[in-house]
């Protein structure tokens, strides 16, 4: 309520002071309105990626009528458009398997975005259970990890005003979020005017963040108006269950090699021609020393998502994917150095009595990978099958 009238005072405050711009966007009303009609966005970015409280509101609405949606949180191989049957955006949405998945996350998303969205919809009610899945990216790690660009670019006011605001977190846990955040290019003033739950606060934020507040209420109606669904309809659209899952296999390995024609490598033909071949010939012909250093700020970042994850009482399913070694093994992060990588994130999963779906083994063979990074086919296949063991019916 609290948050509500200060919005509305900010708005009669602009209005008094004749802004040269006129305030159109949707409003509250609008957006719970619009959380209600279409709830299914399977894709989680952007915009509606900024508002826990909106995708809060999408979960209710479909939990209110029978599903039970859950969370597969991850970075851009969540977010590309694929034919890919297994594909956990399109095959979940397809067939009935007691729960629904939402998917949340795109490029630039690292370990320090997850932490807090995490943490952020967390306190808005929207994670049932005690568990949850994420996408670890191999690349996060490599050179300096995250960029103050990238965080700039994902770094969401509300996002972190709710993550301040949840009282799961320790004091340790919340601090370390905001030293980091400083240490990314955030403007600390801002970051303390965020974590100021008073009334007076609430207003000065208003006023002051309306126009991105405009911009974005405007980006979150686009997103959901090109692609969120009404729930009734996707319910209706759901096919049984597969549960022969080497069948499954079988059928993507046919849908990969349809898409990896020109090469032996298992990539698809586009990224083999325009981007592989010259790049790995580039890497090649450089004479670079062999490295063995990975990002320590990412680590520490992930080591933040282990610990929001152990204040809230969850416990994620670690998903590691693999790199490409037909292409890193020619680069400074070749099989020795990531197999260092690789041990030390197994070895801080468990410590942190979380639970690993290790891919790297598939570095080397076709089909699980569509390019040096992402996965696909058969490493989907792999993920499907580990969520529905841990979303099934039975699982929290």
């Amino acid at each position: 309520m609290e948050k509500l009238i200060a919005v509305g005072l900010a708005i009669a405050v602009a209005g008094g002071l004749g802004a040269a711009w006129r305030v159109q966007a949707p409003s509250q009303h609008d957006l719970e309105a619009k959380a209600q009609e279409a709830p299914v966005l399977t894709r989680i970015q952007s915009a509606v990626a900024s508002s826990p409280s909106f995708i809060a509101d999408m979960v209710a609405a479909r939990n209110a009528k029978g599903d039970d949606v859950r969370f597969l949180f991850g970075t851009s191989e969540l977010e590309y458009v694929c034919d890919d049957t297994a594909h956990p955006t399109r095959f979940f949405d397809e067939h009935d398997y007691g729960f629904s998945l939402m998917c949340v996350g795109n490029a630039g998303c690292q370990s320090l975005w997850q932490a807090m969205e995490l943490a952020a919809l967390e306190e808005e009610g929207a994670v049932s259970g005690n568990r949850i899945a994420l996408m670890l990216g191999t690349q996060w790690f490599m050179e300096d990890g995250l960029t103050e660009s990238a965080f700039a670019k994902r770094f969401s006011e509300e996002t972190f005003a709710t993550v301040m605001a949840n009282p799961r977190l320790s004091d340790a846990t919340k601090q370390k979020i905001y030293d980091r955040c400083v240490a990314m290019g955030a403007d600390p003033q801002q970051l303390d005017e965020l974590k100021d739950p008073s009334l007076v606060s609430s207003i000065n934020r208003a006023i002051s963040d309306l126009p991105v507040s405009v911009e974005r209420s405007e980006a979150i109606m686009d997103d959901v108006d090109e692609q969120g669904r009404p729930f009734e309809e996707i319910a209706a659209d759901k096919a049984d269950a597969i549960t022969d899952w080497e069948e499954l296999n079988e059928l993507v390995v046919e849908e990969g090699k349809r898409s990896c024609t020109n090469n032996d490598l298992g990539i698809y033909d586009e990224y083999y021609t325009d981007i592989f071949v010259p790049q790995d010939k580039e890497n090649r012909e450089k004479d670079e020393p062999q490295c063995t250093e990975w990002s320590e700020k990412e680590f520490g970042d992930f080591e933040i998502f282990l610990d929001v994850c152990r204040d809230l009482g969850i416990k994620p399913l670690v998903v590691l994917q693999p790199a490409k070694g037909a292409y890193y093994d020619n680069t400074p992060y070749d099989k020795e150095s990531r197999e260092i990588f690789y041990n030390k994130i197994r070895s801080m999963i468990d410590e942190a009595d979380a639970e690993l779906l290790d891919l790297t083994p598939y570095e080397y063979d076709m089909y699980y990978l569509r390019d040096v990074m992402h996965p696909e086919w058969k490493s989907w296949v792999i993920v499907n099958q580990k969520l529905c063991e841990l979303y099934g019916d039975s699982n929290d």
